[in-house]
């Protein structure tokens, strides 16, 4: 086994400087927040033989991630392919090329997914092709957030009781990871995460560009653990400007825009609550946004600048409310799916749980579809075809929190299905049992396949079993159901295909035992890298 001190030369930049900004106000500044994540998983990966000497990284960034792996390769003697696309600035870009990575950006958008999944697709491409290359995956690595618990610790050690922990949201370590270490000692803590209009993160819908580098996101990663958070706050970008230079003005901290978000909102709150510890977590300094964030030629082209900005955040009563301006919403430490599939609940007519004669939902108009498994409960199991507004339906079918990682929530899975040009070709589906909706997924085909699929295959996505259905032999007979409905109605189809995450090993040997067989190909996710299986129909 590999000696874990090994990683270790530039561990004295990983903590951060504590600068007590008032009575109980204090920041977090970091060199490079990114550092102690990266680090940490290569570690890991050394020592359980995922990546050996001299080998290969590759990784998927336009950030401050990208930029700790490539200092911690020429450390240690790794080569490192990046995969960026414009967001990466150019000062950034020539540091990394100085550090000997290797920088391929990708200007053509995937089919699905736009530029994040090709980047993904050309990741996938470089994994393939280099024997032994290693793949961090910043997003869904379990060790990202693990390895915060170190910076938990600091924190306690520097500020005592920690009573609010407030920091920006982007692939979910640091924050999730902090606050969950923190509140093994402090049970009350208050965990604010702060992120910005049209990021998907937190509920909003996005379809439009987020120029905020490290904070928000086009996708949920699995890292992000929605339980962890008491409040959620949204800021614009001119808001975070203002922050940012207030930040360097007031305290002559040189920080990134996503520091003077943390600030704003920590210094709102410790005003609210005196007494209070309060700590902001402040990722980066500001040497990467010289010409951009403390360029007053840049700012003046930025929409809004230098309107006066709030002193404090609006309630909303839904995270899916269009916000441009200053906003919160208390979370309280529910997941994202029952965050959203409430608000679809509290506006909805539609009964959840069960089905009837009298429902809206779509019945097959073709046959019943009944499960044949020697279990008796699954033994009853059929097949009711939802519409795209049937949400609330299905709203009770949460999992367990282990399984969440290998979940998209409801609300998304129906608002990409509301949003989709492929209506014809895609098909929600609800499991029944005795009236009951037990489970839930998605049939696509033809136009609406995803790229990792042959063109005479229908594929599988979403599936889920509510945590109380568990055990009782459901998953089995759903996949007997799919493979029925379709050798019924789908004379072209050959293959139900459909990719299961690699760490998702129950699920793997579920699938295996019900018929299914892998194919060999390895697709990569925003949740990580994915198997793809397939059952063969004909």
């Amino acid at each position: 086994m590999a000696n874990i001190n090994v990683m270790r030369n530039l561990e004295d930049f990983e903590n951060p400087r504590i600068v007590k900004l008032s009575d109980d106000l204090y920041g977090a500044s970091f060199f490079l927040m990114k550092l102690l994540p990266a680090r940490f998983m290569l570690e890991r990966a050394s020592d359980q033989g995922l990546l050996k000497p001299g080998a290969t990284i590759c990784e998927s960034s336009s950030g401050t991630f990208g930029l700790a792996l490539a200092m911690l390769a020429v450390q240690y003697g790794y080569n490192l392919i990046l995969v960026s696309d414009w967001a990466l600035d150019r000062h950034l870009h020539k540091r990394l090329l100085e550090l000997g990575a290797k920088v391929e950006i990708v200007d053509k958008p995937a089919r699905s997914g736009g530029l994040q999944q090709a980047r993904l697709n050309r990741l996938a491409e470089y994994l393939k092709a280099i024997p032994g290359s290693y793949w961090p995956s910043q997003y869904s690595n379990m060790d990202n957030p693990i390895s915060y618990g170190k910076i938990a610790e600091f924190l306690i050690e520097r500020v005592g009781k920690i009573d609010c922990l407030v920091g920006p949201v982007g692939s979910g370590g640091s924050m999730c990871g902090t606050a969950t270490f923190i509140r093994t000692l402090f049970s009350e803590l208050n965990a604010i995460g702060v992120d910005t209009p049209n990021s998907v993160l937190f509920g909003q819908h996005g379809g439009k560009p987020i120029s905020l580098s490290g904070l928000g996101g086009a996708f949920v990663p699995s890292n992000v653990d929605h339980t962890q958070f008491d409040e959620v706050h949204w800021l614009t970008p001119v808001e975070i400007f203002h922050a940012t230079h207030q930040l360097h003005r007031l305290y002559g901290l040189f920080m990134g825009p996503t520091s003077g978000a943390a600030y704003k909102v920590a210094d709102w709150w410790s005003r609210k609550n005196p007494g209070k510890k309060v700590v902001a977590i402040f990722p980066d300094e500001g040497h990467r946004y010289v010409e951009t964030v403390y360029d007053e030629n840049w700012l003046s082209s930025v929409p809004g600048w230098p309107a006066p900005v709030p002193k404090e955040p609006v309630a909303v009563n839904a995270p899916t409310q269009e916000i441009n301006v200053w906003s919160a919403y208390a979370w309280r430490g529910r997941t994202l799916d029952q965050v959203l599939t409430s608000q679809v609940s509290t506006n909805s007519h539609t009964p959840p749980r069960r089905v009837s004669d009298s429902t809206s939902l779509e019945r097959d108009l073709h046959r019943q579809y009944r499960a044949t498994t020697s279990t008796e409960k699954a033994r009853d199991a059929r097949l009711v075809f939802l519409s795209r507004d049937d949400c609330a339906s299905v709203s009770h079918l949460d999992v367990k929190p282990e399984q969440r990682q290998f979940v998209d929530p409801l609300y998304t899975v129906f608002l990409e299905l509301q949003r989709s040009s492929h209506h014809e070709n895609e098909h929600p589906c609800a499991v029944v049992v005795c009236d009951e909706i037990v489970g839930f997924f998605v049939l696509r085909e033809r136009d609406a396949l995803p790229e990792w699929a042959s063109s005479d295959a229908i594929t599988m996505h979403s599936f889920r079993i509510g945590q109380p259905y568990q055990g009782n032999g459901y998953g089995k007979a759903t996949s007997g159901l799919a493979v029925d409905w379709i050798l019924s109605n789908r004379q072209y189809v050959n293959r139900l295909m459909l990719a299961v995450n690699k760490r998702n090993s129950i699920a793997m040997r579920t699938y295996l035992n019900s018929g299914f067989q892998e194919t060999g190909i390895n697709y990569c996710g925003p949740a990580g890298l994915q198997n793809i299986i397939e059952f063969k129909l004909r």
